[in-house]
């Protein structure tokens, strides 16, 4: 370890996939010269999950994480929380119940909990494995290709709440992460797609791998990412409940509904929770064996007891999933469950293999055209994956001896690594920007600031607008700045900010322009985009008494 003492002052950092149903830290061995996966509570593969209990003699409440708290659900799913990630977009409280008391909490402060724990697990294993006297300051989290601006924020505050220091908390993309562990492993010079089917999100990446000569570490460059925020793996297992849950209402006769805690049919809420836990955890273990086997059997027996007796006990083939119609809402929000509605697992996994070929199209790239298929993420164990990437590619899939669940933490100790010991040899990943971003001009027309996979400098991209705006109007003295992102490729020369390819991130007001006539005040507009793909707008006066304001696009529009 003298190597690592050498730059204890620089701080230790971890790398972290934080998913939405499971989470793995990674660390940089210096005396073994290798990344190593560290068990969390017995476990590389750690469910993100904490269920809150009130201590019956302080009173206070306590934390439960991991798969403890994950199967403690099934006793206590009012006090558990699972799949935080997806949640992260939202500003909504999240309620819980505990001894009969209510507590609340934003979901960023949620995952704050889940990274601490992860953070003291791995302090400990430092500590009294590797006999290093120190504690992780840093930390490389991976995010979706596609998460938005928000999301990551949200992620960097957690980090920060968790116990990181805040200039140590790097973002970094999935795909990218997960393409390092390919590129050391392969020495050759490749287009490589990354397929990324976790637990709550897909993202398709194409990157490319350069090697130089057999002595040099690989350059790693971002051609192309699509995505989808909404489709994961626990789309599948809620299709999978669906299916379970449609033998249940043939057998009760449509007379109990699990779901309506409001009805008078003989379940209580807290049997009605429990019977939802129950089919969930049977529903992913069936999954999971029909990844492995053709059938696979259902049982749920004893299921409920009252106001009848209910059994669930029955075969199911890997076919029978695969085309079964979600139709059932189950515990969904309205909105997932629109875009859910009569799918399937064959038309989820088709739409994951239509986000890949829309990847494609933005890098202007053909299907012949990628050497290697890179398979990352938990869902992406199930053979459709696999049968539709080879239909589509005409070629089987790269085999990882890594584990998919792992590839992408272990990426992430990669990055940490090169932070500890720039001056190190080791695989380079050269980010670039994902989307086009800018701002809404005269006549709802969208102006384009920053380009799609420009190449971001390690100290960020500045880019300022094309040209200066003028006050409209006599004596006007503000100005609204609205920031939008185009998801889609240039396809015309003129672009409006209400076409369907265009998301509105954040606004802001340039207050206290000085009072001039119509055209004489002029004012400038800057883009600054971060390595962490996180954007900062900032509008200037020109006048010599001129005034300026920023914005960071996850502050509201104010009018």
């Amino acid at each position: 370890m003298g190597v690592l003492s050498l730059e204890l002052n620089k701080g230790l950092y971890m790398g972290i996939d934080f998913g939405t149903t499971n989470s793995v830290v990674s660390i940089y061995q210096y005396d073994q010269n290798e990344v190593h996966t560290l068990k969390i509570d017995g476990y590389t593969v750690f469910p993100s999950a904490v269920q809150f209990e009130t201590d019956s003699v302080t009173g206070e409440l306590n934390r439960i994480f991991g798969l403890e708290a994950k199967e403690s659900a099934v006793i206590y799913p009012e006090s558990t929380i699972t799949s935080i990630k997806r949640r992260l977009e939202s500003d909504e409280p999240i309620e819980i119940t505990s001894n009969e008391e209510r507590f609340s909490f934003l979901p960023e402060a949620i995952v704050a909990e889940i990274l601490a724990h992860l953070k003291n697990q791995a302090d400990e294993y430092i500590r009294d494995v590797l006999n290093i006297f120190g504690a992780f300051s840093g930390c490389v989290i991976t995010v979706p290709a596609n998460s938005t601006d928000k999301q990551k924020r949200k992620m960097k505050k957690a980090a920060v709440m968790a116990g990181f220091d805040e200039e140590k908390v790097y973002l970094r993309l999935e795909p990218a992460a997960a393409a390092i562990q390919y590129a050391i492993s392969s020495k050759e010079s490749k287009k490589v797609l990354v397929y990324d089917f976790g637990g709550g999100t897909f993202d398709a990446c194409v990157l490319n791998i350069e090697h130089i000569d057999d002595l040099s570490e690989p350059n790693i460059s971002i051609v192309s990412t699509y995505g989808d925020n909404y489709l994961g793996g626990n789309d599948l297992d809620q299709l999978m409940v669906d299916l379970i849950y449609e033998n249940f209402l043939e057998q009760t006769h449509h007379s109990i509904d699990l779901y309506d805690v409001d009805a008078q049919d003989g379940l209580s809420v807290q049997e009605k929770k429990m019977a939802i836990i129950r089919m969930k955890q049977v529903a992913n273990q069936v999954k999971e064996k029909l990844s492995m086997t053709h059938n696979a059997k259902v049982v749920l027996a004893p299921f409920i007891q009252t106001p009848i007796p209910v059994n669930i006990q029955f075969e199911l083939s890997r076919d029978e999933f695969y085309m079964h119609k979600r139709q059932h809402q189950l515990d969904d929000p309205d909105y997932i469950f629109e875009r859910m509605k009569n799918e399937s697992v064959d038309s989820l996994v088709e739409r994951t293999m239509e986000s890949v070929k829309k990847c494609l199209i933005n890098g202007h790239i053909e299907a012949s055209d990628v050497d290697d298929i890179f398979l990352v993420g938990g869902s992406s164990a199930i053979p459709l994956v696999e049968q539709k990437i080879k239909e589509y590619f005409q070629q089987e899939p790269y085999r990882s001896k890594i584990s998919p669940a792992l590839s992408i933490s272990q990426g992430a100790a990669h990055y940490c690594h090169q932070i500890m010991l720039p001056s190190t040899r080791g695989p380079k990943v050269y980010e670039k920007t994902i989307h086009s971003l800018g701002i809404e001009i005269a006549g709802r027309r969208y102006l384009e600031i920053i380009k799609r996979d420009m190449d971001i400098p390690e100290d960020g991209l500045v880019v300022e607008a094309p040209y200066t705006f003028e006050t409209s109007h006599d004596d006007l003295t503000s100005m609204a700045i609205v920031v939008y992102e185009d998801l889609e490729p240039n396809q015309y020369q003129r672009k409006f900010v209400y076409e369907d390819s265009m998301r509105r991130l954040s606004g802001t007001t340039l207050r206290n322009i000085p009072s001039r006539p119509k055209g004489e005040e002029k004012i400038r507009v800057q883009f600054k985009l971060n390595q962490d793909n996180m954007l900062t707008v900032e509008a200037q006066s020109l006048d010599t008494e001129g005034i300026s304001t920023s914005l960071t696009v996850d502050e509201l529009y104010e009018k």
